[in-house]
């Protein structure tokens, strides 16, 4: 390489580029490791052909290139092969957002027929494959293309069938149960990765229910995205250091959340109420409140004895089961 006054990277990078591709570096590298020992065998942790490659990928990949390159320069014989990742729910979804389906698996394997589908998914990894090679290229990767494996491939898919076969009747492998996220529309079982895919942030629905207390005429006011927990709440949470506000609503008096009381009356559209005072969580702990569905409830509930407990976080007022909070108890009789 000559040797200049300025530095420019991407001269350099194609200078190198052309030298490269001037030499045979696979009969140089063999020449010099061959009947050295034992061979190395890598095997790629195969990149998913649906989509190009990012930053996460060329940190990974530049890695493994190091740790070849390394072990070649320690005379060591390393089978260093990619691998394409062909099959699997990405793939699928990609060929279906082409062909313009919608619906569930069977509806659009009756729709364009599953030759058509498996076609398109074969497109697909053509296609990305060939810019993943590219950028394989611009990185100076060492992989050895000409014999890398494709997981769509009869003898792939058989081999690890074998792989199976083998695990099972060694004992490796069992029958058990497992509870997994599962795609209805998709028809199969979904990894974390799958599920992270489709992931969207969305309003949880929430509703406010007030319980009377039973030695003051106030009622508490509690939010919850739960409702189906109202039956066996054993108790109401606060935060002992917390301020709660009483407020006079339409002649009720209700108890909230100081840091909360903006937000429900814009909630629930109150636009008149006063307030009357103010005082910590703490002084509601151990007070008895009746549970709001004794009513519809016909079953004998009993009493039950709640315990104090303390937060550092509870904000307002909110249902609970569990010994956690400072609390507000239940009368159920």
């Amino acid at each position: 390489m000559e040797l200049r006054g300025k530095f420019v990277a991407i001269d350099i990078e194609q200078e190198i580029r052309r030298y490269l591709d001037s030499i045979d570096l696979n009969s140089l590298i063999a020449n010099e490791t061959s009947g050295r020992g034992e061979s190395i065998c890598y095997i790629e942790g195969p990149p998913t052909m649906n989509g190009e490659p990012h930053a996460g990928h060329l940190r990974g990949r530049i890695i493994k290139d190091l740790w070849y390159r390394y072990n070649v320069l320690q005379k060591r014989n390393v089978v260093f092969r990619a691998g394409w990742d062909s099959q699997g729910l990405p793939v699928e979804l990609q060929a279906e957002k082409e062909l313009g389906l919608t619906g569930n698996k069977i509806d659009n394997i009756r729709k364009v027929g599953i030759e058509k589908i498996v076609a398109t998914c074969k497109k697909i990894i053509k296609m990305y494959n060939e810019k993943w090679i590219l950028v394989d290229k611009l990185l100076g990767m060492s992989f050895d293309y000409k014999n890398a494996y494709w997981t769509f491939r009869d003898e792939y898919i058989e081999r690890e069938w074998k792989f199976l076969e083998r695990a099972w009747k060694d004992h490796l492998l069992r029958e058990w149960f497992r509870v997994v996220a599962y795609c209805p529309s998709c028809q199969t079982s979904l990894s974390n990765a799958e599920v992270n895919e489709g992931y969207e942030t969305v309003e949880d629905p929430s509703f406010y229910y007030k319980v009377k207390l039973s030695d003051d005429n106030a009622y508490l006011i509690i939010w919850t995205t739960m409702p189906f927990t109202i039956v066996t709440d054993e108790m109401v949470a606060v935060n002992p250091g917390q301020d709660y506000v009483r407020i006079i609503v339409e002649q009720e008096e209700w108890l909230v959340g100081q840091d909360r009381l903006e937000g429900l009356v814009k909630d629930l559209q109150i636009s008149e109420y006063s307030r009357v005072g103010v005082l910590k969580g703490r002084d509601l702990e151990g007070l008895r409140y009746q549970h709001p569905l004794l009513s519809v409830c016909r079953c004998d509930l009993g009493q039950r004895n709640g315990t104090s407990l303390t937060s550092q976080w509870a904000r307002g007022l909110s249902g609970c089961r569990t010994k956690k909070y400072s609390c507000v108890h239940t009368n159920r009789r």
